[in-house]
Protein backbone atom coordinates (compact mmCIF):
# COMPACT_ATOMS: atom_id res chain seq x y z
CA UNK A 1 0.00 0.00 0.00
CA UNK A 2 1.14 3.81 -0.58
CA UNK A 3 2.10 6.48 2.19
CA UNK A 4 -1.01 8.47 0.76
CA UNK A 5 -2.26 9.77 3.61
CA UNK A 6 -5.89 10.74 1.96
CA UNK A 7 -8.94 9.67 3.58
CA UNK A 8 -10.77 6.49 2.52
CA UNK A 9 -13.74 4.54 3.54
CA UNK A 10 -13.55 0.75 4.95
CA UNK A 11 -14.75 -0.50 2.48
CA UNK A 12 -12.12 1.23 -0.24
CA UNK A 13 -9.35 0.26 2.38
CA UNK A 14 -10.27 -3.08 2.74
CA UNK A 15 -10.13 -3.82 -1.23
CA UNK A 16 -6.93 -2.14 -2.11
CA UNK A 17 -5.23 -4.25 0.66
CA UNK A 18 -6.88 -7.17 -0.13
CA UNK A 19 -6.12 -6.22 -4.03
CA UNK A 20 -1.99 -5.85 -2.68
CA UNK A 21 -2.34 -9.32 -0.62
CA UNK A 22 -3.56 -11.26 -3.47
CA UNK A 23 -0.55 -10.20 -5.91
CA UNK A 24 1.75 -10.87 -3.50
CA UNK A 25 0.18 -14.31 -3.09
CA UNK A 26 -1.18 -14.60 0.39
CA UNK A 27 -4.16 -16.68 -0.25
CA UNK A 28 -6.40 -15.70 2.40
CA UNK A 29 -6.09 -12.03 1.44
CA UNK A 30 -9.17 -10.96 2.02
CA UNK A 31 -9.68 -12.81 5.75
CA UNK A 32 -6.20 -10.94 6.71
CA UNK A 33 -7.12 -7.39 5.50
CA UNK A 34 -10.55 -7.53 7.74
CA UNK A 35 -8.68 -8.84 10.70
CA UNK A 36 -5.54 -6.25 10.84
CA UNK A 37 -8.69 -3.38 10.09
CA UNK A 38 -10.87 -4.91 12.88
CA UNK A 39 -7.62 -4.87 15.12
CA UNK A 40 -6.71 -1.30 13.88
CA UNK A 41 -10.56 -0.31 14.70
CA UNK A 42 -10.56 -2.30 18.08
CA UNK A 43 -14.10 -3.50 16.56
CA UNK A 44 -15.88 -7.13 15.95
CA UNK A 45 -15.20 -7.78 11.90
CA UNK A 46 -19.05 -7.06 11.59
CA UNK A 47 -18.16 -3.86 12.28
CA UNK A 48 -16.89 -3.18 9.34
CA UNK A 49 -19.62 -4.41 6.95
CA UNK A 50 -21.80 -2.34 9.32
CA UNK A 51 -20.53 1.17 8.72
CA UNK A 52 -18.56 0.58 5.17
CA UNK A 53 -18.57 4.34 4.32
CA UNK A 54 -16.86 5.09 7.57
CA UNK A 55 -13.97 6.91 6.85
CA UNK A 56 -10.27 5.81 8.39
CA UNK A 57 -8.41 8.24 10.59
CA UNK A 58 -5.34 9.58 9.41
CA UNK A 59 -3.20 7.69 12.42
CA UNK A 60 -5.68 4.47 11.32
CA UNK A 61 -4.41 4.44 8.11
CA UNK A 62 -0.99 4.94 8.92
CA UNK A 63 -0.78 1.91 11.82
CA UNK A 64 -3.25 -0.21 9.16
CA UNK A 65 -0.96 0.53 6.05
CA UNK A 66 2.04 -0.23 8.02
CA UNK A 67 0.54 -3.70 9.28
CA UNK A 68 -0.61 -5.01 5.19
CA UNK A 69 2.40 -4.04 4.35
CA UNK A 70 4.22 -6.20 7.12
CA UNK A 71 2.00 -8.79 5.99
CA UNK A 72 2.41 -8.58 2.27
CA UNK A 73 6.27 -9.26 3.24
CA UNK A 74 4.35 -12.79 4.87
CA UNK A 75 4.37 -11.77 8.33
CA UNK A 76 2.19 -13.98 10.26
CA UNK A 77 -1.01 -11.85 11.06
CA UNK A 78 -1.19 -13.12 14.91
CA UNK A 79 1.75 -11.58 15.27
CA UNK A 80 0.70 -8.38 13.86
CA UNK A 81 -2.23 -8.04 16.04
CA UNK A 82 -0.76 -10.13 18.99
CA UNK A 83 -3.98 -12.80 19.50
CA UNK A 84 -4.61 -16.20 18.30
CA UNK A 85 -8.15 -17.68 18.74
CA UNK A 86 -7.52 -21.70 19.98
CA UNK A 87 -9.87 -23.77 21.22
CA UNK A 88 -12.39 -21.61 21.47
CA UNK A 89 -10.03 -18.96 23.75
CA UNK A 90 -8.25 -15.65 22.84
CA UNK A 91 -4.83 -16.17 23.37
CA UNK A 92 -1.66 -13.72 23.37
CA UNK A 93 1.12 -14.42 21.16
CA UNK A 94 4.38 -12.91 20.36
CA UNK A 95 7.80 -13.76 18.82
CA UNK A 96 8.67 -15.58 21.69
CA UNK A 97 6.19 -18.51 21.14
CA UNK A 98 5.00 -20.42 17.87
CA UNK A 99 1.10 -19.56 16.67
CA UNK A 100 -1.02 -21.99 17.93
CA UNK A 101 -2.06 -24.20 14.72
CA UNK A 102 -5.81 -24.89 14.68
CA UNK A 103 -4.58 -29.00 13.70
CA UNK A 104 -3.73 -28.94 17.78
CA UNK A 105 -7.42 -28.46 18.66
CA UNK A 106 -7.34 -32.32 18.12
CA UNK A 107 -4.91 -32.87 20.39
CA UNK A 108 -6.31 -31.14 23.27
CA UNK A 109 -9.66 -33.03 22.12
CA UNK A 110 -8.16 -36.33 22.34
CA UNK A 111 -6.59 -35.45 25.99
CA UNK A 112 -10.13 -34.38 27.54
CA UNK A 113 -11.34 -37.72 25.24
CA UNK A 114 -9.13 -39.76 27.54
CA UNK A 115 -10.06 -37.84 30.61
CA UNK A 116 -13.41 -39.13 30.30
CA UNK A 117 -11.95 -42.53 30.13
CA UNK A 118 -10.06 -42.53 33.49
CA UNK A 119 -13.51 -40.75 34.61
CA UNK A 120 -12.70 -37.42 34.67
CA UNK A 121 -14.91 -34.10 32.78
CA UNK A 122 -16.88 -31.45 33.22
CA UNK A 123 -20.26 -33.41 33.12
CA UNK A 124 -18.94 -35.78 35.55
CA UNK A 125 -20.11 -35.29 39.68
CA UNK A 126 -17.90 -34.60 42.41
CA UNK A 127 -18.13 -37.94 44.15
CA UNK A 128 -17.38 -39.79 40.87
CA UNK A 129 -14.44 -37.55 39.66
CA UNK A 130 -11.32 -37.98 40.10
CA UNK A 131 -10.25 -35.00 41.96
CA UNK A 132 -6.41 -35.82 42.40
CA UNK A 133 -6.24 -36.37 38.65
CA UNK A 134 -2.83 -34.35 37.31
CA UNK A 135 -1.99 -33.51 33.93
CA UNK A 136 1.67 -32.38 32.40
CA UNK A 137 1.87 -30.50 29.02
CA UNK A 138 5.36 -30.88 27.88
CA UNK A 139 6.96 -27.64 26.22
CA UNK A 140 3.86 -25.77 26.09
CA UNK A 141 4.92 -22.63 24.70
CA UNK A 142 2.00 -19.88 24.50
CA UNK A 143 0.20 -21.97 26.98
CA UNK A 144 -2.38 -22.82 24.56
CA UNK A 145 -2.60 -27.06 25.66
CA UNK A 146 -2.60 -26.20 28.92
CA UNK A 147 -4.62 -23.44 29.38
CA UNK A 148 -7.18 -25.52 27.31
CA UNK A 149 -7.28 -27.89 29.19
CA UNK A 150 -7.29 -26.10 32.35
CA UNK A 151 -10.57 -24.57 31.32
CA UNK A 152 -12.35 -27.63 30.11
CA UNK A 153 -11.24 -29.71 33.51
CA UNK A 154 -11.89 -27.09 36.24
CA UNK A 155 -11.08 -30.01 39.22
CA UNK A 156 -7.89 -31.09 37.31
CA UNK A 157 -4.30 -29.95 38.75
CA UNK A 158 -2.23 -29.10 35.39
CA UNK A 159 1.52 -28.68 35.14
CA UNK A 160 3.31 -27.13 32.36
CA UNK A 161 6.87 -26.83 31.22
CA UNK A 162 9.16 -24.92 29.02
CA UNK A 163 12.56 -24.60 28.65
CA UNK A 164 12.26 -21.27 27.61
CA UNK A 165 11.37 -18.49 30.27
CA UNK A 166 10.10 -15.89 27.75
CA UNK A 167 7.76 -18.21 26.22
CA UNK A 168 6.16 -18.94 30.40
CA UNK A 169 6.46 -15.26 30.65
CA UNK A 170 3.63 -15.46 27.29
CA UNK A 171 1.98 -18.72 28.67
CA UNK A 172 1.59 -17.00 32.61
CA UNK A 173 0.05 -14.23 30.87
CA UNK A 174 -2.45 -16.38 28.55
CA UNK A 175 -3.67 -18.72 31.70
CA UNK A 176 -4.31 -15.30 33.61
CA UNK A 177 -6.19 -14.04 30.56
CA UNK A 178 -8.51 -17.06 30.25
CA UNK A 179 -9.11 -17.27 33.96
CA UNK A 180 -7.53 -20.64 34.86
CA UNK A 181 -5.35 -21.66 37.09
CA UNK A 182 -1.88 -24.05 35.77
CA UNK A 183 1.40 -24.78 37.62
CA UNK A 184 4.28 -23.53 35.02
CA UNK A 185 7.82 -25.02 35.30
CA UNK A 186 11.17 -23.84 33.74
CA UNK A 187 13.03 -26.74 32.78
CA UNK A 188 13.58 -29.49 29.73
CA UNK A 189 11.06 -31.09 29.45
CA UNK A 190 9.73 -33.56 31.69
CA UNK A 191 12.71 -32.69 33.98
CA UNK A 192 10.94 -30.51 36.55
CA UNK A 193 8.53 -33.30 37.00
CA UNK A 194 10.82 -35.81 38.16
CA UNK A 195 9.40 -36.28 41.34
CA UNK A 196 5.58 -35.29 41.00
CA UNK A 197 2.76 -37.86 40.29
CA UNK A 198 1.12 -37.34 36.47
CA UNK A 199 -1.38 -39.00 35.55
CA UNK A 200 -1.57 -37.88 31.69
CA UNK A 201 1.28 -36.10 29.76
CA UNK A 202 0.66 -34.63 26.33
CA UNK A 203 3.34 -32.59 24.28
CA UNK A 204 3.34 -30.89 21.29
CA UNK A 205 6.65 -30.58 21.04
CA UNK A 206 8.83 -29.50 17.66
CA UNK A 207 9.66 -32.11 15.51
CA UNK A 208 10.69 -30.34 12.21
CA UNK A 209 14.28 -31.41 10.89
CA UNK A 210 16.61 -28.59 10.88
CA UNK A 211 16.46 -28.67 6.84
CA UNK A 212 13.23 -28.45 6.23
CA UNK A 213 12.25 -24.29 5.14
CA UNK A 214 9.18 -23.24 4.57
CA UNK A 215 7.99 -19.08 4.04
CA UNK A 216 5.15 -19.58 6.28
CA UNK A 217 7.57 -19.96 9.62
CA UNK A 218 10.22 -18.11 9.28
CA UNK A 219 9.29 -15.29 11.54
CA UNK A 220 8.70 -18.24 14.08
CA UNK A 221 10.77 -19.12 16.94
CA UNK A 222 13.21 -21.97 15.63
CA UNK A 223 13.31 -22.92 19.24
CA UNK A 224 9.66 -23.91 18.70
CA UNK A 225 9.78 -25.35 15.35
CA UNK A 226 13.21 -27.68 14.84
CA UNK A 227 14.34 -30.70 16.43
CA UNK A 228 17.79 -32.11 15.08
CA UNK A 229 18.60 -33.44 11.77
CA UNK A 230 15.60 -36.04 12.40
CA UNK A 231 13.05 -33.92 13.97
CA UNK A 232 12.42 -36.31 16.69
CA UNK A 233 15.51 -35.58 19.01
CA UNK A 234 13.59 -33.77 21.37
CA UNK A 235 10.28 -36.66 21.96
CA UNK A 236 13.51 -39.09 21.93
CA UNK A 237 14.85 -37.45 24.95
CA UNK A 238 11.27 -36.69 26.47
CA UNK A 239 10.78 -40.53 26.39
CA UNK A 240 14.23 -41.34 27.75
CA UNK A 241 13.14 -38.84 31.08
CA UNK A 242 9.39 -40.40 31.01
CA UNK A 243 11.29 -43.94 31.04
CA UNK A 244 12.93 -42.55 34.11
CA UNK A 245 10.48 -41.03 35.98
CA UNK A 246 9.58 -42.20 39.77
CA UNK A 247 5.51 -42.37 38.81
CA UNK A 248 4.54 -43.52 35.43
CA UNK A 249 1.76 -41.83 33.69
CA UNK A 250 -1.21 -44.15 32.86
CA UNK A 251 -1.39 -42.30 29.57
CA UNK A 252 0.46 -40.18 27.09
CA UNK A 253 -0.53 -37.99 23.96
CA UNK A 254 1.90 -36.78 21.36
CA UNK A 255 1.31 -34.85 18.30
CA UNK A 256 3.96 -35.33 15.23
CA UNK A 257 4.00 -35.79 11.48
CA UNK A 258 2.61 -38.06 9.40
CA UNK A 259 5.84 -39.47 8.22
CA UNK A 260 7.35 -39.90 12.04
CA UNK A 261 4.77 -42.36 12.95
CA UNK A 262 6.97 -45.34 12.79
CA UNK A 263 10.03 -43.79 13.66
CA UNK A 264 8.04 -42.40 17.16
CA UNK A 265 6.43 -45.91 17.51
CA UNK A 266 10.21 -47.11 17.33
CA UNK A 267 11.33 -44.94 19.96
CA UNK A 268 8.03 -45.17 22.63
CA UNK A 269 8.61 -49.32 22.46
CA UNK A 270 12.23 -49.17 23.18
CA UNK A 271 12.11 -46.95 26.09
CA UNK A 272 8.43 -47.77 27.28
CA UNK A 273 8.65 -51.73 26.60
CA UNK A 274 5.51 -52.65 27.97
CA UNK A 275 3.22 -49.61 26.30
CA UNK A 276 -0.21 -50.15 24.06
CA UNK A 277 0.36 -47.69 20.91
CA UNK A 278 -1.97 -46.38 19.29
CA UNK A 279 -2.44 -43.56 16.42
CA UNK A 280 -5.17 -42.00 16.03
CA UNK A 281 -5.92 -39.82 12.38
CA UNK A 282 -6.36 -36.08 12.19
CA UNK A 283 -8.84 -35.45 10.00
CA UNK A 284 -6.63 -33.06 8.24
CA UNK A 285 -4.17 -36.26 7.74
CA UNK A 286 -1.19 -34.02 8.39
CA UNK A 287 -0.96 -34.96 11.52
CA UNK A 288 -1.35 -37.69 13.60
CA UNK A 289 -1.65 -38.34 17.68
CA UNK A 290 0.04 -41.39 19.14
CA UNK A 291 -1.67 -42.24 22.18
CA UNK A 292 0.38 -44.47 24.87
CA UNK A 293 -0.70 -46.52 27.41
CA UNK A 294 1.74 -47.43 29.76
Amino acid sequence: MTNNHKKQTIRDTLYHAAELLKQRKITSAHLDAEVILSFVFKKPKEYLYTYPEKLLSKPQSIIYKKLVNKRAKRFPVAYLIGRKEFFGLDFIVNKNVLIPRSETEFLVEQTLAACLRQGYGRQATARSEKNNLTIADIGTGSGCISVALAKNLPRAKIFATDISRRALQTAKLNARHCGVNVNFMCGSLSTPLKNKKIDIIVANLPYLPHIYKHESIKHEPRLALYAGKSGLELYEKLFQQIARLKYQPIIILIEAGTIQMKALTKIIKKNLFNAKIKTIKNPNNKQKIISIET
